[in-house]
């Protein structure tokens, strides 16, 4: 690919970056979704679909899940389900402690960004301790039972 036309990719943001660009208007929504991606579950796309209708742009017009559950009439599991297949098809869907919503700016990108960085890095750590037992448990030989549990 031309290193040209290749989308610059944001790597770990620092506070600071966003302030810099929370001005900055994100480009029109229909150029964040991405349709040719393939869903996982046919059922959690026509979720996404409807879901994608009822979500405003910009932080300031976020919704909370129970409002939107309110209005779609899903279940939780599902409707989360449904987001996870819209992110997963390539539409970015932000959310914060205030709710759901599409980014108006580049800045509410960055910051939705970062948030998800700190949540997999959270993630991750958690995981260390039992990667780590696994790894000393398979260099010992045991590969069923764990002794004395």
């Amino acid at each position: 690919m031309n290193n040209k036309s290749e989308a610059p990719t944001v790597g770990a943001v620092e506070a600071g970056d966003t302030e810099q660009r929370s001005n900055q208007q994100a480009p029109p929504c229909q150029d964040s979704i991405i349709p040719s991606r393939q869903m996982r579950n046919p059922r959690n796309a026509e979720i996404g679909k409807t879901i994608l209708p009822l979500l405003r742009h910009g932080r300031d017009k976020a919704q909370k899940r129970r409002e939107l559950l309110a209005l779609t009439g899903l279940r939780d599991r599902d409707f989360r389900h449904g987001i996870e297949a819209l992110r997963r098809g390539g539409t970015v869907v932000c959310s914060d402690e205030r709710g759901y919503y599409l980014p108006a700016t580049v800045g509410e990108i960055l910051d939705f960004i970062a948030q998800e960085e700190r949540r997999a890095r959270s993630t991750f750590f958690t995981l260390r301790p039992a990667r780590e037992l696994a790894a000393r448990l398979q260099a010992q030989g045991e590969q069923t039972e764990i002794k004395g549990v």
